[in-house]
């Protein structure tokens, strides 16, 4: 059974999606808090050979193992609408470099500036499907009406009832997105959602072009429909939020239905037609101007190369997503982008960055890293292809976006532009506008091109695998203590080392069941005297828990080692652990992963006792502990045959 299937099962058994109230993914295990009891079957899932336990002590404790666990929460994240929670993250995402490269500039991205243009994704990242649906109706109507005016078709298709629902059904989307873009802005914003609809309704309302002129005070104001465009309707119904909870705030209960939203609409609606149709008119203009006039039509392909080259570390800091409403203004205006293909072509220098690297590369781990995020990046998406590779390794990133710059100046020259916003990649190809796809295809192999060439002669070299793994392909088995080496056949048996002082107790004795009945694997458990971990064996750290209570570490022999500072606490909201490592680097025995205050986790009545299993139990016939009552950090805890 697969990760999707398991996670599917999973929901069912638990009265669907909407009887989950709250999912947590931790390093084990799934917890889950359900609305109701009422049809559930946990013994249905408890019978999947996947699950290794099922716990319920009010909190239901679905337990798969590390790794697992996480796949399986990702995919229902994927597959529902149930919000995935990760104690210490901001989202369900799976411990690997991707995940990490991609959190750490997230967690950059402070500034009321950098904010703004995350707000502006959420608005319209969830219309992005519509207008991919929409824009290939159009597209398919616009191929059609080209075969009719070629001869290829006859003529009379065009007055087909068929292809004007074609038409029109592809045109509904565009004709009311002022609306879904105020709904979301509102949500965005926590204002009601209908009432940010209003906002998105008042920018494009055609009374407005009726009138022209608004006297209004004595003055004159000149009014137009869709003054500002969508960067208007973002500000109006923003606006309308801030009224609204304003108003709200000050109003009697009792007339709160009648009058906050009366008074949000008519302050809200007079303001938008005096102050923020005309500021954001201006605003668009500008933006425009400078895009289009200046880096397009005078900067040609100059313009184009620096717009393709610079659009990537945009991309790292999330400001790629405020020029959505700047694509789809375009397209209001001209019927299409110029914009959008061009920027599309960074995604092309990632690509032919991963061909170099791919044959540059001595590390099998890499090519498999490269061979795998490379299909999605052609499709056109490059979040995998820049947080897993390029942007870790440093200069493959640089020299993927001078390569794409190429591909960028190309349809700069032969101005080529979309019809909507879409995906990049060869999925873009049927969004192209004026039947200029062989065009587009081309900017796009110049990219990949552009991107290898650079890469490959400039851009990767063997050492900078280390910056990656934290070990060098030439030589996968780093310089470790006797005790932690096993190479070829010359040692049958690994020893792992204590990363901890203190009292040594078997695990069942354990509370925990999970670790008690061995599920995430064999070991012992050390009831630490002073609040340090240490690294038991030399090797790569494969997991680090957010909360820093649970460190993975995979040997360099490939014994996979679960440290896990107590019991329960990744419930604990105090920082009482303090990482001194990160994903993916190389450690030494008895090198310091962590401290931890004891005395802040007892307080909080958290067991201190601390599991240190051997995930990947079934890969050896025995793992022993040592005979002793205590045991000193640094000294033999377990055998491994």
């Amino acid at each position: 059974m697969n990760n999707k299937e398991l996670a599917k099962i999973i929901v069912q058994n638990l009265g669907g999606e909407r009887n989950i109230a709250n999912l947590t993914n931790c390093i084990t295990r799934l917890r889950i808090d359900l609305k109701s009891r009422n049809n559930i079957d946990l013994e249905a899932i408890k019978g999947y050979d996947e699950v290794l336990s099922v716990i319920d002590q009010g909190t239901i404790q679905i337990v798969l193992g590390p790794g697992k666990v996480t796949k399986v929460a990702n995919e229902i994240h994927e597959s529902t609408n149930i919000t995935v929670d990760v104690e210490g993250e901001d989202d369900s995402s799976e411990f690997d470099l991707t995940e990490d490269t991609k959190a750490s500039y997230k967690a950059k991205q402070t500034s009321s500036f950098q904010q703004l243009f995350r707000h502006i994704g959420n608005i319209f990242v969830p219309i992005v499907p519509g207008l991919v649906a929409s824009g290939l109706m159009l597209g398919i109507a616009n191929l059609i009406l080209n075969m009719a005016d070629a001869g290829l078709i006859n003529q009379s298709v065009l007055d087909s009832d068929w292809y004007n629902l074609l038409q029109s059904i592809g045109g509904l989307l565009f004709g009311s997105l002022g609306v879904f873009v105020g709904i979301n802005t509102a949500r965005e914003f926590g204002g009601t959602m209908v009432l940010g609809g209003i906002a998105g309704l008042l920018i494009y309302a055609p009374v407005l072009g009726d009138i022209g002129t608004l006297s209004l005070f004595g003055l004159g104001l000149s009014i137009n429909t869709g003054l500002g465009g969508l960067l208007g309707v973002i500000i109006a119904a923003y606006l309308f939020t801030k009224i609204e909870k304003f108003a709200r705030n000050r109003v009697h209960d009792s007339l709160d239905l009648v009058l906050t939203p009366l008074i949000t609409v008519m302050v809200g609606a007079l303001a938008t037609i005096i102050v923020i149709q005309p500021v954001a008119g201006i605003l668009m203009k500008g933006i425009t101007w400078f895009l289009v006039d200046i880096m397009l039509e005078t900067g040609g392909v100059f313009g184009g190369f620096i717009l393709s080259a610079t659009f990537l570390p945009l991309v790292t800091v999330g400001m790629h997503q405020g020029l959505i409403p700047v694509h789809l203004e375009l397209i209001e205006q001209f019927g299409s982008t110029t914009l959008l293909p061009i920027l599309a072509m960074a995604g092309g220098g990632q690509v032919g960055a991963m061909f170099a690297i791919y044959l540059k590369t001595k590390s099998k781990r890499l090519k498999n890293t490269v061979a795998s995020v490379t299909p999605v990046g052609i499709l056109g998406i490059g979040e995998p292809l820049i947080y897993g590779v390029t942007l870790p390794l440093g200069r493959p990133f640089i020299t993927a976006s001078l390569g794409a710059g190429f591909g960028g100046a190309f349809l700069s020259f032969f101005n080529v532009g979309a019809i909507t916003v879409g995906p990049s990649g060869i999925v873009m190809i049927p969004l192209i506008a004026d039947n200029k796809y062989l065009l587009y295809t081309v900017g796009l192999i110049i990219s990949y091109v552009g991107g290898f060439a650079l890469t490959y002669l400039f851009g990767f070299k063997e050492e900078m695998v280390n910056k990656l793994y934290g070990e060098s392909p030439e030589q996968p088995k780093q310089k470790g203590t006797a005790e932690t080496m096993q190479s070829d056949n010359s040692k049958e048996e690994t020893q792992i080392k204590s990363p901890m002082t203190g009292a040594l107790l078997p695990l069942n004795e354990l509370s925990d069941e999970v670790f008690a009945n061995e599920l995430v694997g064999k070991g012992i458990a050390i009831h630490p005297e002073e609040g340090k971990l240490y690294a038991p064996v030399a090797g790569t750290i494969s997991t680090i828990y957010p909360t820093g209570h649970a460190v993975g570490i995979t040997a360099t022999d490939g014994a996979e080692i679960l440290l896990h500072v107590g019991l329960d606490t990744v419930k604990i909201k105090d920082e009482v652990f303090n990482l001194h490592v990160s994903q993916n680097d190389y450690v030494e025995a008895g090198q310091l992963l962590c401290t931890f205050d004891i005395e802040a986790i007892t307080s909080q009545g958290y067991d201190i006792t601390s599991p240190i299993v051997v995930t990947n139990s079934n890969n050896y016939a025995a793992i022993t502990p040592v005979e002793v009552k205590r045991v000193e950090a640094g000294k033999e805890l377990l055998e491994l045959k």
